[in-house]
């Protein structure tokens, strides 16, 4: 998506051409003007000169954000504004008639409304599942034995994942095999959803795309929610090996061998059509690998293989059961923010965690080449400037000509926080047998990350001491997503394994191969029929072309559950 604020000069609006998120603003001027823009998401940055006008004629502008503008001619400032266009609109100003320092533009034609889509989208997904759910209630009902078991019937197999723990109330007798947690699976299949959604594009909508810099969108909560949900599963794996007395240096093994994996498998992901120069080396599954090896290092040197259960400690149980994780985890933290904030980068401000480029250039500093601050300059100088992500939103807002990674080296430090949660989450599974007390701890863990985030921000989204940054990995960010993924598997756990109101397919099984999936849909994400070429795209066919790639890979996961084939590293 294209964060420029001004297109080609044009002579009017009347039949031009426009694509998703421009508007036409024509200017009508009797003397040799200039047009002066920068976007309102730039913060504090100064107004550039974007095109030159020698009589009356129009451009297009971005609508992405509310676009603050001056007109200038050879004796000064004519007059400013700060405007927020519509999509496909088209608007005017009279130059000639402004009387004051401020000139809004006046509507000449009405834009759409965007968003009209994504509803349009929604009733469609809720119409489908609507019916699958009619179409099975018909078959419970009427359709015999076989064929009912095997395409409606629900399958708990055991294969291909770990999830498994109690689900149910301790009064409750318990069937001879384990229960999966469900919920988990589903939670994973979510989060995979999302990130397929949103890798394919997301629509082209803003909310669906990462954050320029600070702030928190959909797209920014998939990766933290699927790391929270490895913690879970870890934990998992983790306690049902040890429990059966496997050495502990051997699962340590095990769990090296597979965060390995995963870095490789990463840094052949980002090696696709560039020279060994250039690969890019941090990456999600890098990220992924790092975070995994080290909170599954902690739960094999401190985890308990039986749980005390004493009803004096109820209250304390799943703190006593993981304070030394939660102490190694809270040190990590303390090092990446310490860093942060009391380290500089070379030439640049103590403690700044900007994009750089433009950022606060209206008030005269130069933070050019500050970009990330201290963790950016560590990426750079032990990494190279080439082996990290070249294309961040952030780049062509704001001029900014050094890259940064959002998955590089300091970041890994917060990032076992919310790896850590989800460990947490599992570990209130194992040590309470109650649904009710599994909830209130995982909803009372939800409010004290949330506000610690908050207070972190004060409640602003760019003036707190530590705003929530995605491309920063920034310790309120993962305290925010790690509460949301908090509320979000109380929510499940209550609806699917409690109640077994819901059973989440096709979530489900999308779950049960979320690796796959992800390295799937990054493989094949630019072939047909995943994608396809639309010479002026609309958010409607945008939309359309990334639900049905997301769509395609849910089904492959629903083929590979009823395979029985589980695929993981």
């Amino acid at each position: 998506m294209s964060f420029a604020n001004v297109g080609s000069l044009i002579r009017n609006c009347s039949g031009t051409s426009l694509r998703y998120e421009q508007a036409c603003l024509e200017l009508v001027t009797n003397e040799k003007i200039s047009f002066w823009s920068q976007s309102e998401e730039c913060q504090g940055c100064v107004l550039l000169e974007t095109f030159k006008l020698p009589a009356t004629g129009a451009v297009v502008v971005q609508t992405l954000n509310p676009l603050r503008y001056a007109i200038k001619n050879d004796h000064g400032v004519i007059c400013n504004g700060t405007y927020q266009f519509g999509e496909y609109g088209q608007y005017s100003i009279n130059v000639t008639d402004v009387t004051t320092d401020e000139c809004l533009p006046r509507m000449t034609a009405e834009p759409d409304a965007p968003a009209l889509p994504i509803l349009t989208a929604v009733v469609i997904l809720l119409s489908m599942a609507t019916l699958w759910y009619i179409v099975k209630g018909i078959g419970k009902r009427f359709i015999a034995g076989r064929f009912y078991a095997r395409f409606f019937g629900r399958e708990d197999n055991e294969l291909g994942s770990e999830t498994r723990v109690l689900t149910t109330e301790a009064s409750v007798p318990r069937s001879p095999t384990r229960s999966r947690l469900r919920s988990l699976d589903i939670f994973r299949g979510i989060a995979i959803a999302l990130m397929i959604f949103v890798n394919a594009g997301g629509g082209g909508y803003a909310i669906f795309n990462h954050s320029t810099w600070n702030g928190l969108t959909v797209a920014d909560i998939v990766f933290p929610w699927f790391a929270f949900a490895m913690g879970e599963s870890l934990v998992l794996s983790l306690n049902g090996r040890l429990r059966t007395s496997m050495p502990r240096c051997t699962v340590l093994y095990q769990v090296a061998r597979r965060a390995l994996a995963m870095a490789v498998l990463g840094i052949v992901l980002g090696s696709v059509n560039v020279s060994w120069s250039n690969v890019r080396l941090p990456g999600v599954l890098q990220r992924l690998a790092a975070m995994y090896l080290i909170v599954g290092a902690l739960e094999c040197a401190f985890m308990k293989t039986s749980q005390d259960i004493t009803p004096g400690r109820s209250l304390f149980r799943d703190i006593v059961a993981g304070w030394k994780q939660w102490l190694v985890t809270i040190v990590l933290v303390v090092i990446q923010v310490c860093i942060t904030l009391a380290v500089p980068a070379p030439g640049c401000p103590r403690g700044y965690m900007g994009p750089g480029g433009l950022h606060m250039s209206i008030e005269g500093n130069y933070l050019e080449n500050c970009t990330a601050g201290i963790a950016g300059y560590i990426d750079r100088l032990i990494l190279g400037e080439s082996h990290l992500y070249q294309h961040g939103v952030f780049r062509k807002l704001y001029h900014t000509p050094l890259p940064h990674d959002p998955e590089g080296i300091l970041g890994i430090f917060s990032g076992v926080l919310v790896v850590q949660a989800g460990a947490h989450a599992t570990r209130i599974m194992l040590v309470y047998n109650h649904a009710r007390a599994r909830m209130m701890r995982w909803l009372l863990w939800a409010l004290t990350f949330t506000m610690a985030g908050a207070a972190l921000t004060l409640f602003t989204r760019n003036d707190g001491v530590i705003p929530i940054n995605k491309n920063l990995w920034s310790l309120s960010y993962c305290l925010v997503t790690s509460s949301m993924a908090f509320v979000v598997q109380a929510m499940l756990y209550f609806v699917v394994d409690v109640k077994n109101k819901w059973g989440g397919r096709p979530l489900y099984y999308a779950g049960q191969n979320a690796l796959f999936l992800y390295v799937g849909s990054e493989l094949l994400k630019k072939h047909f029929p995943l994608t396809w070429y639309v010479a002026a795209p609309s958010h409607q066919q945008m939309l359309a072309a990334h639900s049905a790639a997301m769509l395609i890979w849910l089904a492959v996961g629903v083929v590979l559950h009823r395979k029985r084939i589980f695929i993981t590293l």
